[in-house]
């Protein structure tokens, strides 16, 4: 990790707190060997304001704080964003979502499920969550953002041993 860079980070993610007024406390945690969460504790109705609709406010955050941090060299660690919790329990109802939607297309409710739109960070681990327990089908994107979305649709064993082979 980037000493430097991460010093910044968390000089500027206290800043801007104090800025709205918010008093937090800020938890590091290493996610993997390049990336680092900088987790909010504060009151709940701050959250809320940090959190906003749908996420929105908590990923202007996350985008200003790497804007700020920018520099000139090339490594740069990366980091995330979290308040409340909120990025695990989002990660819980998005694969919950698309484990519902595997299921009733597995079932032949329907031949294909359409997910509410979702951020593109959101997609991939939709993406990766349905590659690794549900090989048998399907997951594509489809429409523009902000209204971006994944198909969920039945692919069948042998089309998708024929994918993953083609994938290597």
């Amino acid at each position: 990790m980037n000493t430097l860079h991460d010093e910044n980070a968390r000089s500027y993610l206290e800043k801007m707190l104090a800025i709205l007024d918010i008093d937090a406390v800020i938890h590091e945690e290493d996610i993997d060997e390049s990336t680092r969460c900088y987790r909010i504790d504060c009151k709940p109705s701050d959250a809320k304001l940090l959190i906003g609709k749908k996420g929105q406010t908590l990923e202007a955050l996350q985008f200003l704080l790497r804007q700020m941090c920018k520099g000139t060299r090339l490594e740069q660690s990366h980091f995330l964003l979290d308040v409340a919790n909120y990025r695990q329990r989002r990660r819980e109802t998005i694969i919950d979502q698309a484990k519902e939607g595997a299921v009733a297309v597995l079932n032949g409710e329907s031949e294909e499920i359409e997910l509410v739109p979702m951020s593109a960070f959101e997609r991939r681990i939709v993406h990766k969550y349905l590659q690794e327990h549900f090989p048998e089908l399907s997951s594509n994107s489809k429409g523009e953002d902000p209204e971006r979305r994944i198909v969920i649709s039945y692919v069948g064993h042998a089309e998708a041993e024929e994918e993953a082979e083609a994938e290597e």
